[in-house]
């Protein structure tokens, strides 16, 4: 084989087992169109699973599940493009590659130019050895292509090759096993056309919303000897049919180029003709590859992140590779969100509040990215208004999970593949999904300075959800405090109290901090707002000062529950709950779900001291500690260090960690309660679901917002920047044994460098800055000029807590539930 290209991630051999997850952690994409790493002679089976997928592109189709009719959006797998396969003339098999003795073998990522390879030597049951290669590429230049090229290279034998390439419309959504029950043929009206020799258009719709989808696709032969062409239609698909000549030092090249559209497209009103016509000005691959590394180029600088072990370093770029894949200049023009598990079917490709994790990582990288995943939120405003109002409720409610519109997807019956049975879903009362849209309004704006996007958008937003949560908080008159009921937290794992007759949650810990959190900076939003803005929105919204005095009460008197320890619980009456031991658990059912478990066994999460994934420890994750300080203070509540240690450690014995988020929001949330910890679980996150031991479900699409959450973790908890309204704040808090790593971020003070040497911290400012920025750390305050430099020694673990407090554990205040 030849020299090996750079690799980003690569895979030296072929296990079918483990097919499934290394073509979702191979997929390219450019933020309108994602493949799938399945090689161009595979199809849909139990090894291989090929996808093509449009940001955005939802269909809904209905079905009936237990007497109940419910309908699901779902992001729809395209037309495949990929089938290009050959095979021996005079032999009945195409090739594949169980059929072959695999010799050497190795599939690569390179996120360094966006392009991956596949190359193998392989012997086939003839005895006859050849080599091949495929490189493949989605254009950054023009989304709407995708394009490989295949090299086959005869070793020691001469023949005549039969060549297939086509386009498959009898597709189907068949990625996630537990979908199985529902309608998956999302496709109708599919028609094949042989334009031109070498030209293939499939022309397709989407049954529900009859969305028009144009496939065309372009195959040439750069080297061998053509011997025949044909064109092939069948019931969903086209194809063509070549014969060629291939002998030793002859190799066959094909290229293979593909153009999609779709009526979704701006100016696209037939989708064929438009997939035609972006095909005929396509260039050839080399030509595509040049113009796609260039359009690359500039955003993968942006990361700037380099490290001392270069295995790190590779992960963090990869990590920032993916989310761009999903996120890119080119999605900032469509009116989509950053879906879970990046634009793929698992969840369906809904979007839920993934935005929170990688937005940290867009606002200081890629600004203009960000601003449009928060304008998708507020195109959907009026959807959360009418939410909430269905529900008895003022102001807005956003959902759970969403897709097209603002409309709730989370369904209310999912599939145990474990037992056959249908399980409730009341995850849709994670109603706290608001207070983080607020958040991300807020860290926006304090990141990049645009006031113009706060005046237009971000500010009627955050009133808006503060609104809500004023309105949802009930008045306890007895203890003068207010609790929230009928939610759902972060952990998942509880949304009904056992035997209650409605679902939800009494008094969830982060819902209501983060509720006390909008009301508190939804006021300080209007606050900012040049004061004819402000009095239109106020105007418009009916909001006079008695209301906003109600909020500031309601802020500072929402309920919080203790154990008499000190120890937050996640809930109201989390600790009358039945224990349960998760080790046991863990070696008489490994791999699997717990609350798939408890269900075959006739019980349910909802029943036992268990979580899901970080649900209280959310709050120091996304929350600096003199934020969330200052929140709980505000609130009557003020936490000792001995407190926080005490809840860490009482969620970390009862957490099964079966979210990738889980295992970051613990590193963060750890930083300054136990660094040792706070580093295995970062360092476990920083394996980017290489790992074969990850969670199957990688298969159906990696999650994103854990690769956007390495980065708060590094840039907020370990270094310890803040932004301040007058500049900068540098709290570093690095866990013994972080190694040095540097990364580049610009804010509304400038461009910076971010270093940590391995003993201290060193902030460097661009000697293009306009001005010398405000630059607050534990050895004082100190004006950073254009091109200088300064150090910061790391100021220990301390908190910006009291590490003692008299009378009961964690202090009078924080004992109870009043």
């Amino acid at each position: 084989m030849p020299l090996r290209p750079p690799a980003s991630l690569a895979y030296d051999d072929f296990d079918p087992q483990d097919e499934g997850r290394r073509e979702a952690l191979l997929t390219l994409g450019n933020g309108v169109l994602t493949v799938r790493g399945a090689a161009p002679w595979s199809t849909a089976d139990a090894v291989h699973y090929p996808g093509t997928y449009r940001a955005g592109l939802y269909n809904r189709l209905p079905d009936v599940i237990e007497g109940r009719r419910v309908e699901n959006e779902s992001l729809v797998n395209l037309p495949n493009w990929l089938p290009l396969t050959f095979r021996v003339e005079g032999e009945a098999a195409w090739f594949s590659l169980e059929a072959v003795e695999i010799l050497e073998y190795r599939h690569a990522l390179d996120a360094t130019r966006g392009v991956s390879t596949r190359e193998l030597l392989f012997r086939d049951g003839a005895g006859r050895r050849s080599w091949l290669r495929e490189r493949r590429l989605v254009s950054m230049a023009q989304p709407g292509l995708a394009a490989l090229r295949l090299e086959i290279a005869p070793q020691g034998w001469s023949g005549t090759l039969e060549v297939r390439s086509g386009i498959d419309g009898g597709v189907t959504n068949a990625r996630v096993p537990r979908f199985e029950p529902f309608d998956k043929q999302h496709l109708e009206a599919v028609r094949g056309e042989a334009v031109s020799p070498g030209l293939l258009l499939l022309r397709c719709r989407t049954r529900g919303a009859r969305t028009g989808i144009g496939t065309a696709t372009r195959t040439a032969l750069e080297a061998g000897v053509l011997l025949a062409r044909e064109d092939r239609a069948e019931a969903a698909s086209i194809s063509e049919h070549l014969r060629c000549g291939v002998a030793p030092g002859r190799p066959l090249v094909l290229e293979k180029t593909a153009a999609i559209a779709t009526t979704g497209d701006a100016g696209v009103r037939e989708a064929g003709e438009a997939a035609l016509a972006l095909l005929r000005d396509a260039p050839g691959f080399a030509a595509m590859e040049a113009a796609h590394a260039a359009a690359w180029s500039p955003w993968l600088a942006r990361m700037r992140i380099e490290a001392a072990v270069p295995e790190q370093g590779c992960a963090a770029r990869l990590m920032g590779f993916r989310i761009l894949q999903t996120a890119s200049p080119h999605s900032a023009c469509l009116d989509v969100g950053f879906p879970a598990r990046g634009w793929q079917e698992a969840y369906r490709g809904h979007i839920f509040w993934d935005e929170t994790f990688v937005l940290p990582f867009l606002m200081f990288r890629a600004p203009g990215i960000a601003r449009a995943l928060l304008l998708y939120r507020c195109r959907r405003l009026e959807d959360a208004h009418a939410a909430a109002s269905a529900a008895g409720q003022r102001g807005a409610m956003f959902p759970w999970r969403c897709a097209s519109d603002g409309q709730e997807q989370t369904p209310r019956l999912q599939w145990n593949p474990l037992s056959g049975r249908w399980m409730e879903d009341h995850t849709r009362l994670q109603r706290h999904v608001g207070a983080a849209i607020a958040l991300n309004v807020w860290r926006y704006c304090e990141a990049t300075g645009d006031e113009d996007f706060l005046a237009r958008h971000g500010a009627a937003l955050m009133l808006e959800i503060a609104r809500f949560w004023a309105g949802a908080a009930r008045h306890d008159p007895a203890a003068d405090r207010y609790d929230i009921l009928g939610v759902a937290g972060p952990d998942e794992y509880h949304t009904a109290w056992p035997g209650a007759a409605e679902p939800g949650l009494r008094n969830n810990a982060y819902t209501n901090v983060m509720a006390a959190w909008t009301l508190r900076h939804a006021r300080e939003a209007l606050e900012r707002l040049p004061a004819a803005r402000r009095q239109a929105l106020c105007q418009a919204m009916g909001l006079e000062g008695r209301e906003l005095a109600h909020w500031e009460h309601v802020s500072r008197r929402l309920r919080l529950v203790f154990r008499d320890d000190g120890t937050l619980l996640p809930f109201e009456g989390f600790d009358r709950l039945r224990p349960l031991d998760l080790q046991a658990m863990a070696e008489a059912h490994p791999g699997q779900r717990l609350d798939w478990v408890l269900e075959c066994q006739g019980g349910s999460t909802n029943s036992y001291q268990v979580m899901k994934q970080a649900d209280t420890l959310m709050l120091p994750f996304l929350l600096s500690w003199q934020e969330l300080a200052g929140t709980l203070e505000g609130m009557g509540y003020a936490m000792t260090a001995e407190q926080w240690r005490r809840t860490a450690a009482h969620d970390l014995a009862r957490t099964t960690h079966d979210s990738s988020l889980s295992n970051l929001a613990f590193a963060g949330a750890l930083a300054r309660l136990d660094p040792a910890a706070s580093l295995r679980f970062f360092k476990a996150a920083m394996k980017p679901e290489h790992d074969p031991s990850s969670a199957s479900s990688v298969a159906e699409g990696p999650h994103l917002g854990a690769y956007g959450g390495a980065f708060l973790v590094l840039q907020h908890h370990y270094l310890g920047l803040h932004l301040e309204r007058d500049g900068l704040m540098l709290d570093p808090a690095p866990p013994p044994g972080l190694t040095p790593v540097r990364f580049g971020l610009d804010c509304r003070f400038g461009r910076f460098a971010l270093a940590w040497t391995g003993s201290a911290l060193r902030l460097c400012a661009d000697p293009a800055n306009r001005a010398p920025v405000r630059v607050s750390h534990s050895g004082g305050v100190q004006a950073l000029a254009p091109g200088a430099s300064l150090l910061v020694a790391p100021g220990g673990a301390a908190g910006p807590w009291r590490e003692a407090s008299p009378g009961l554990p964690g202090g009078q205040a924080a004992a109870g539930a009043g």
